[in-house]
């Protein structure tokens, strides 16, 4: 924080007083009012019932790509809308690229977690999220490509 500003010169305010904020992030806070209340309006359950409808389907089909090994439940039992995958000879980050050359995102690295992945006998894994702006026809267009990685790749 400035304590006093002239032309040549500034001080700031010592001690724990320098660090105060300036300026509150007011578009911000506002924009997470509007955001809870759009939220609101949908119902968290129609939210909820959506996020696990794509991340079921998108998990069950991922489960039947010959090659690909998902980490974590197998079942929806304490999933929420992420799924996290290794697609076997190809590096995530490649995976990454190609999804991302058919206008899909997705992360791919450690997420956070290498001694999980390290656990897992992973050395990285590629993630697909899901949630209230995803489509069924957008999950059915993930696994189309992802059934196509190895391929391209020719370790298939």
């Amino acid at each position: 924080m400035i304590e006093t500003v002239q032309f040549e010169t500034s001080t700031f305010k010592s001690g724990s007083y320098k660090f105060e904020a300036g300026t509150m992030n007011v578009a911000q806070a506002v924009g997470l009012g509007a955001a809870a209340d759009y939220l609101k309006k949908l119902g968290m359950d129609n939210v909820h019932k959506h996020e696990q409808s794509l991340t079921s389907k998108a998990l069950f089909g991922l489960l039947e790509v010959p090659g690909i090994t998902v980490l974590g439940p197998k079942d929806m039992k304490d999933r929420g809308g992420v799924v996290s995958f290794v697609v076997d000879q190809v590096h995530p980050h490649d995976v990454s690229q190609y999804l991302d050359s058919k206008g899909i995102a997705i992360r791919a690295g450690h997420h956070c977690a290498w001694p999980l992945h390290r656990l897992l006998g992973a050395q990285a894994s590629s993630r697909a999220s899901f949630y209230l702006y995803n489509t069924r026809l957008e999950v059915d267009y993930f696994l189309e490509a992802v059934a196509e990685i190895r391929q391209y790749f020719k370790v298939a």
